[in-house]
């Protein structure tokens, strides 16, 4: 497992003395082929690799239909059927591809139904942990 000190990425810093999770490349040999192809005609170039606009992707918007219906429409903390997000309990780094897995290729056992009140006192709280595989 991947360490904070022996990575080739850095942490990203917020305040107060906990990591946050996610991780930042550094010195990314320019000659280094991409792990995945990007999607054609999916993301511009002023996105592309944006996680905001991996939200909008058609397979994300499918996987997130289906982790709704599964939890019937309601966050599954305090049962609300306002503005629901599906939240991602880990997050998988892919040391061999060097990027994050796509948000859709998550098993449903680690994504789940919170309202938007919810995803954000528990972001607030809790680190969401980063597995490296």
């Amino acid at each position: 497992m991947t360490t904070p000190g022996n990575s080739p990425h850095r942490y990203l810093q917020f305040k107060g003395d906990q990591l946050y999770s996610r991780y930042i490349q550094e010195d990314i040999p320019a000659t280094a082929a991409p792990a995945r192809p990007p999607d054609p005609g999916f993301l511009n170039g002023k996105s592309h690799g944006s996680y905001g606009a991996l939200l909008f992707h058609p397979h994300w918007k499918a996987k997130r239909k289906e982790i709704l219906q599964r939890d019937m429409h309601r966050c599954v903390h305090c049962r609300s059927d306002k503005d629901l997000q599906v939240h991602h309990r880990q997050y998988h780094f892919i040391a061999r591809e060097q990027q994050f897995r796509l948000p859709w290729e998550y098993p449903g056992h680690l994504l789940i139904t919170l309202c938007e009140s919810c995803h954000s006192k528990g972001h607030s709280k809790y680190k969401v942990p980063t597995i490296t595989i």
